[in-house]
């Protein structure tokens, strides 16, 4: 097996069992002192982040190419502003929600496969800047729809009185929505960034990929100002984060072959 499939491999594996921590601290009642889960965490971050490096060196690039690659750099991506926004909303059981994801993408990429790449020449900075930072916004809307997710299970505890473990380790549900609409607007903003650089590129409008950039941008655009103005109830507003992803993580294939 290739050292990038090991590392891949490894970095599944511990998401995973970061979600089996997660949910046996929680059954036990002792999630404030279940440090293991954000320890597992990080190992697979940086597991991820070898094997980002690694799969750079085969293929002489970023590996944004094939859906596999995007699927590994997108959860990579949420991973990592999982660390740099989870504390800063308040999240503490955001890994929970995370880890899954994250471990079906890498699963899926797994399956696929990791092929090289055909050779198209010199390699433009801006060109990698761009599908780098669409890809983060993507992962940016992948938060989003995670703690949408979060927002829904807690509200259905509330109308169940299904009171217990794991709906007290969850953030005040007015915490998740708000985090919700700074999540969308996070990615809105990061896409509109990589739109712009697209523009610089002078790339035609007609191309596949930025289509479908525009119709995502579209998308989240209406979703954000919804929000804002309040036109759409909070658990409405969870659920536009969460089906909203349905988009983008469906036209990461069709981007792929166009």
């Amino acid at each position: 097996m290739p050292l990038t499939s090991i590392l891949l491999l490894a970095a599944t594996l511990a998401f995973a069992a970061a979600v089996v921590q997660a949910l046996l601290a929680i059954k036990s009642g002792a999630w404030r002192q279940a440090k293991a889960q954000v320890v597992l965490m990080a190992l697979g971050f940086g597991l991820q982040t070898a094997f980002l490096y690694h799969r750079g060196q085969e293929v002489g690039q970023c590996p944004m190419k094939s859906v596999a690659d995007i699927l590994v750099f997108i959860g990579w991506s949420v991973v990592l502003l999982y660390f740099l926004v989870g504390s800063g909303f308040r999240l503490s059981l955001l890994g929970l929600f995370t880890a899954p994801l994250v471990t079906v993408m890498q699963g899926i990429a797994l399956a696929q496969g990791f092929g090289p790449y055909a050779i198209k020449g010199k390699i433009n900075a801006l060109v990698e800047l761009h599908a780098a930072v669409a890809l983060i916004a993507y992962a940016a809307f992948a938060l989003g729809c995670i703690t949408g997710v979060m927002y829904l299970v807690q509200e259905r505890m509330l109308k169940q009185h299904r009171i217990h473990a794991l709906f007290y380790q969850l953030p005040p549900i007015q915490g998740l929505a708000k985090a919700i609409q700074r999540l969308v607007g996070l990615g809105l903003v990061l896409l509109s960034a990589a739109l712009g650089i697209s523009f610089a590129l002078h790339t035609p409008v007609s191309n596949p990929k930025l289509v479908f950039s525009w119709i995502v941008w579209g998308l989240y655009a209406v979703i954000s100002f919804l929000m804002w103005r309040h036109v759409t109830s909070p658990r409405r507003t969870a659920w536009l984060a969460v089906l909203g992803f349905v988009l983008p993580f469906i036209s990461l294939w069709i981007v792929t072959h166009a």
